[in-house]
């Protein structure tokens, strides 16, 4: 099918208004904390799933970072987003992944969008659509190799440049294309500016639905992320997936509810699964009531949005989890404390939702699959 796309993208006769190169640029004469005018409109860019800003009545951002090459403050970044509780989305490049294969899959544990941002990083306007379905493969192929999970579906252009034709060829392999609506000089390494310069001038351009570009090679953005977060969220603005763009709101993933039936030592029990791309992901709270008396049980707390899990302690069930509007496709990386961090985790209604396997293997709980009668069978 991937091919059958793939072909129709590249003999098909394209029709189109402008076939010129843009260069994407803002200006912001609108003025303080005002959306900026871009080189093209929401409506023009839309057609070609294509997005530089959301919904601007509402106070909700979307962080975005390009990530060339490694410059050391990732790591730092990553800590800070974490402790803020704040999703990003990451557009690596081939040399990256190669390099830097535990920051990748870091990124993907704790819950962020990893995008594409090409292979090598070519001006897409300067290369044929072969070339540029090669450079998008080679980088999708090699994320999956080291993570064993597809590539989320979002493309930045290098340098911003693009024409409607290359839009519309990711717009056919799946992508949607993410410009931005907010961003200042932070990719010069050797000529990085002040932290107060820096904080000025985002804090000065931010608005309702902005689509904030920053780069990890920055020490200025690592230095100022921790404030420039508390600064917004003090305003009221709110960080989201880009997959809740009002444009989009179609999630990284579906959750389609899960129909197995569920069994530990042989008798049934009552928990709730979702499945996300065929894994059965099931409510962490769950888990825990059906192992409650077994040499596998545990106890789980909730403060301060951490989940604190203790081992051979009765649970005791407290209320939700998380708090935040309940959304099937939201995407949320579980925070706990020890060897759990590296859980993967999904938010549905309040609850954590977690990888059954992964949570049978933490607990040295065996399991295995029924075909036949659907069954998921635990044994402790």
């Amino acid at each position: 099918m991937i091919k059958k796309i793939i072909s129709s993208v590249l003999i098909s006769t394209v029709l189109f208004s402008n076939v010129y190169a843009t260069n994407w640029g803002l200006s912001y004469i609108n003025g303080i904390n005002q959306p900026p005018n871009g080189e093209d409109t929401m409506q023009t860019l839309a057609q070609y799933n294509t997005y530089f800003m959301g919904d601007i009545s509402q106070k909700t951002i979307y962080l975005t970072f390009d990530a060339g090459y490694e410059n050391g403050y990732t790591n730092t970044i990553l800590d800070v987003l974490k402790k803020q509780n704040v999703p990003a989305a990451f557009f690596l490049l081939e040399h990256y992944i190669d390099a830097n294969p535990d920051l990748v899959k870091r990124m993907v544990s704790e819950g962020h969008i990893v995008g594409n941002h090409t292979s090598s990083h070519p001006n897409i306007t300067k290369i044929s659509n072969q070339k540029l379905v090669n450079e998008i493969d080679n980088l999708s192929i090699k994320f999956q190799n080291l993570t064993g999970r597809p590539l989320d579906p979002y493309f930045r252009p290098p340098e911003g440049s693009y024409t409607y034709d290359k839009l519309q060829t990711m717009q056919s392999l799946g992508y949607n294309t993410i410009l931005w609506s907010v961003a200042y000089p932070d990719w010069d390494v050797n000529n990085q500016p002040s932290y107060e310069s820096a904080l000025n001038i985002l804090n000065n351009r931010i608005h309702n639905g902005a689509i904030i570009l920053l780069h990890s090679t920055s020490s200025t953005n690592a230095g100022i992320l921790d404030t420039f977060i508390t600064n917004l969220k003090n305003q009221g603005y709110e960080f989201a997936y880009l997959s809740s763009l009002p444009q989009l709101n179609t999630g990284i993933v579906k959750a389609i509810p899960s129909d197995c039936n569920f069994y530990i030592n042989s008798k049934p029990v009552n928990i709730t699964s979702y499945l996300f791309n065929d894994t059965n992901y099931i409510k962490l709270r769950d888990f825990a009531a059906a192992l409650d008396g077994t040499q596998a049980e545990f106890a789980i707390d909730f403060k301060d949005n951490q989940v604190t899990i203790t081992k051979n302690s009765e649970y005791i069930y407290t209320g939700s989890e998380l708090s935040g509007k309940a959304n099937v496709t939201a995407k949320q990386a579980i925070n706990s404390n020890g060897t759990f961090e590296s859980w993967s985790s999904y938010n549905i209604e309040n609850n954590n939702y977690i990888s059954i396997r992964e949570l049978c293997e933490a607990f040295g709980v065996q399991i295995t699959y029924d075909v036949q009668t659907n069954s998921v069978n635990m044994q402790v």
